[in-house]
């Protein structure tokens, strides 16, 4: 049976035709155990991340720093010690639009993998009427319904507390959107969260991620796979088994394969009919840097690697160059107007461990990327700055009369690797273009 598959992106509302994975959804309730079923009757359940006590929403003003929409939380705030990644969609209604913001964040108790994974700890939602302002949590959401129930904010989805699944360490969040499928049983469709999650295996570091003399040799944390969690809401999300033993998607590769250390930001786009794709990046050992590959899936839970398909600086380029030690986390979006794959993706440059962000263009998604030889959003140069260190985790939002919005973390040089701010910047429309795609962005001042 076929079923039709609707999801936003960040161009708009996509389309594809998905085979049902023959699951059903048997229960959803906010704050129970949710039980799947599939065509042998046999059970999966999901673990659900349920906030208690009360939220505290803080509205965020405006701030005189460029591109600065906010920082990280007050003290014993979930977020009070890294914030970035940010993942944003907007949704029309009559009279108004609603913007969510899911980002990841972590407190000073949460396990520290900032030199590979910065910020990574639990995953939040913030939300907006302009996409500019900004409501975030204290604590937990605190379950509200009725009208308050678009003002409960903070913490939805935190590390899984059962101990044998692949995100036991640390959460970070790489896609949510709306999609309506057969094995999932839900009027209007459902928030599907795509997630990296970590575990307290101890993993050899390659020489090459070793940030400093001093960074040790194994570090837990450091082997992500991909995850799932859905919700109705976009606040209480329930895990969902996947085919792997430890409840990933998908596992890491064999031994000596370029995806073998970890999956990490795993982004999925709905390219056509059968044709979901899931982009996320690892460390290649061989190669020295960080490439980007793709898996594709016929229904979002049946995932098959395709292999790699983008490693940003060619082999050679000098070692300052923006993007020699390759590509990372990215935001791979289809562009409605000349029906090419943008790969908005943070560049790593090998001499300065500095993170940038750069752009690369493809007719079909997969192959042939055209990578423009020059970022298009670098970090601060004034040193006093909140973006000062590094930018990176690019998203982009694409708007009315062909303006983007590129929300995108920062980190200052005294916060080292940690992710401490969200940004925007903005699209010039009378800008450089490259073979189609916007390179031209100045980070927004209030």
């Amino acid at each position: 049976m076929e079923v039709s598959c609707f999801g936003y992106n960040s161009s708009g509302l996509s389309h594809a035709t998905c085979h049902s994975r023959t699951q059903i959804l048997h229960t959803w309730h906010a704050g129970h155990q949710r039980r799947f079923r599939n065509k042998n009757n046999a059970s999966k359940y999901a673990s659900v991340s349920r906030g208690r006590g009360v939220s505290r929403s803080c509205a965020v003003v405006g701030t005189e720093q460029p591109g600065l929409l906010f920082s990280t939380g007050e003290p014993a705030a979930w977020d009070e010690a890294g914030v970035g990644h940010p993942i944003v969609r907007y949704y029309l209604g009559d009279n108004e639009q609603r913007w969510f913001m899911w980002y990841t964040g972590k407190s000073t108790a949460c396990h520290d993998i900032d030199g590979i994974f910065p910020s990574s700890g639990s995953i939040g939602l913030a939300v907006s009427s302009d996409g500019l302002q900004w409501e975030r949590g204290h604590g937990p959401i605190s379950g509200a319904r009725g009208e308050s129930r678009s003002k409960d904010v903070g913490k939805v989805l935190q590390p899984n507390e059962d101990w044998w699944t692949h995100d036991t360490c640390h959460v970070s969040v790489s896609d949510v959107q709306i999609l309506s499928n057969s094995a999932v049983d839900s009027p209007g469709g459902v928030y599907w969260c795509f997630y990296a999650g970590g575990d307290f295996e101890q993993v050899q570091v390659p020489e090459g991620l070793r940030v400093t003399d001093v960074c040790p040799t194994e570090r837990e944390g450091l082997r992500t796979r991909p995850g799932l969690a859905m919700s109705q809401d976009g606040r209480n999300f329930a895990r969902i088994e996947g085919d792997h033993h430890t409840g990933a998607l998908f596992d890491v590769g064999e031994p000596g394969e370029w995806d073998a250390l970890f999956i990490g930001a795993p982004q999925v786009v709905a390219a056509g009919p059968r044709d979901m794709r899931m982009y996320y990046h690892s460390y290649d050992e061989k190669k020295k840097r960080y490439v980007v590959g793709v898996a594709t899936s016929p229904d979002g839970f049946r995932w098959e690697k395709r292999g790699p398909v983008f490693d940003g600086a060619p082999e050679g380029a000098p070692d300052d160059t923006f993007d020699s030690m390759g590509a990372a986390s990215r935001c791979v979006v289809r562009d409605i107007d000349t029906k090419q794959y943008f790969m908005f993706y943070e560049g790593v440059c090998r001499a300065k461990k500095r993170r940038s962000i750069g752009m690369a263009v493809s007719k079909d998604g997969i192959s042939s990327w055209k990578r423009c030889d020059a970022p298009i959003l670098e970090a601060s140069e004034d040193d006093e700055c909140w973006d000062s260190g590094s930018v990176g985790t690019p998203w982009a939002v694409s708007m009315a009369k062909g303006r983007w919005r590129l929300y995108y973390s920062g980190s200052d040089k005294a916060h080292g690797s940690s992710w401490n701010g969200i940004g925007v910047a903005l699209s010039d429309p009378e800008g450089q273009v490259f073979h189609g795609a916007p390179v031209t962005f100045t980070k927004r001042v209030a």
